[in-house]
């Protein structure tokens, strides 16, 4: 009984929580979806994509005839041109060390200025191509791949550079690119080589402009940015490692807890079963002693009916037989009473373990909510900040669409009616 009781109990208390799944981290936030422009990932169809809304690791951002303007949560910008297809491999921008973006370029176009992620962290920052990698020094570059059967020009990758340095990587070798220069991968066999030309394919959008003043901006912002990042994230990374470290120390010490209560139950039942051979004596003595009390009375009563037995030893012998009945009286409230006693304390036993057990599965349930809680709120402060850069975005981004339908309105010849 015992032991199904303590059985139960671990199974609803002691069980470790689920958290379910983690949350993909936020990669950044669009301030501009022109045109067709869609978002999908391997657990949700896709959507149409506009401004506002937030992209993250995991995410295949495919657009159509217009741009999609991406502000990163390191700070930096990424430019997908129309007609392109692009996958956030991996991305981390809480600013510690192992802070990360891997994109995966399928078609079209893709421009980078990277923000601390390229600064800090340039071997964790790279476009992937079929047929090439491209890693950054700090950059403001164009990636562009054109796929087999295009007429946009020679299969393969290409990689422009506006600002700093990117190494075009393949199984040939690496080849650096410097401002102002292109460097083209084919699609099939062949070296990178850096080229004479910029290729005409790197026509300048719509809001090229815009796109060029943000290099500078991004620059300012970067480290001021990721500072407050590292520490909000610190603290909140050091708070559930705090509540990781209590969880540890509750099981510890609940496995030496249970340790010595098993070590007590073992005394107690020890100490039980010697109360219970003594009381079993006792009632193999009363029990002899009352079949003594019926042998002599029946024998008594056949001197008696014999005739054989004096007035004075009869008197002497109903005296003895009454002392012993007397004697057995006793015994049985004794007998009784330890019995008593022998079940209070086999409960008070049962309680003793069950409530301790309980007393520990709660301290370990509490513990791993606790724990729970502050994953949750590590979890809370990454989103709160995609919602930050967003919301320092939200007048920018206002008068940035402002300024590109003034640039329309002052490049529209018609004269409205």
């Amino acid at each position: 009984m015992l032991r199904s009781l303590l059985t139960t109990l671990f199974l609803i208390l002691a069980t470790p929580l689920a958290f379910g799944e983690a949350t993909p981290n936020a990669a950044g936030t669009v301030v501009l979806a022109d045109g067709q422009a869609k978002v999908s990932s391997a657990k949700a169809p896709a959507r149409a994509l506009k401004a506002g809304d937030t992209v993250s690791e995991g995410d295949r951002i495919s657009s159509a005839s217009g741009e999609v303007h991406v502000k990163m949560q390191d700070a930096g910008f990424l430019v997908v041109r129309p007609n392109t297809q692009v996958v956030i491999v991996a991305y981390k921008a809480d600013g510690g060390d192992d802070d990360k973006g891997v994109f995966n370029l399928i078609s079209g176009g893709l421009r980078s200025i990277t923000g601390w992620i390229g600064k800090f962290n340039r071997k964790d920052y790279v476009v992937k191509t079929a047929t090439a990698t491209i890693g950054v020094r700090g950059t403001d570059h164009e990636t562009i791949y054109i796929p087999e059967g295009s007429s946009e020009g020679e299969p393969g990758t290409y990689d422009r550079v506006y600002s700093g340095e990117t190494v075009m990587k393949t199984a040939s070798g690496e080849t650096v690119i410097a401002p102002n220069q292109a460097a083209f991968q084919p699609a099939r066999k062949g070296r990178a080589r850096l080229l004479k030309d910029i290729p005409g394919f790197f026509r300048p959008g719509p809001h090229e402009g815009e796109i060029n003043a943000k290099h500078a901006a991004i620059q300012q912002e970067i480290n001021q940015r990721r500072e407050e990042r590292r520490q909000a994230i610190r603290e909140k990374a050091a708070a559930l490692r705090d509540a990781r470290a209590k969880t540890v120390s509750v099981m510890q010490d609940n496995r030496e807890a249970a340790k010595q209560s098993h070590q007590a139950s073992m005394e107690q039942q020890k100490e039980l079963k010697a109360r219970r051979e003594s009381l079993r004596k006792e009632i193999s003595d009363a029990e002899q002693l009352r079949q003594e009390i019926v042998a002599q009375r029946k024998e008594l009563q056949e001197h008696v009916k014999a005739g054989d037995i004096t007035q004075a030893e009869l008197r002497a012998r109903r005296k003895a037989l009454k002392e012993k009945n007397d004697q057995l009286a006793k015994s049985w409230e004794g007998i009784k009473q330890h019995r008593k006693e022998l079940n209070v304390a086999s409960d008070a036993a049962i309680d003793e373990q069950y409530n301790a057990a309980l007393a520990r599965a709660k301290a370990l349930h509490d513990q791993q909510l606790e724990t729970r809680d502050k994953r949750e709120d590590l979890q809370q402060e990454r989103e709160s900040a995609a919602k930050e850069i967003g919301a320092m975005q939200k007048q920018e981004n206002q008068r940035y669409r402002q300024e590109l339908k003034a640039d329309k309105k002052d490049a529209d010849p018609t004269p409205r009616q």
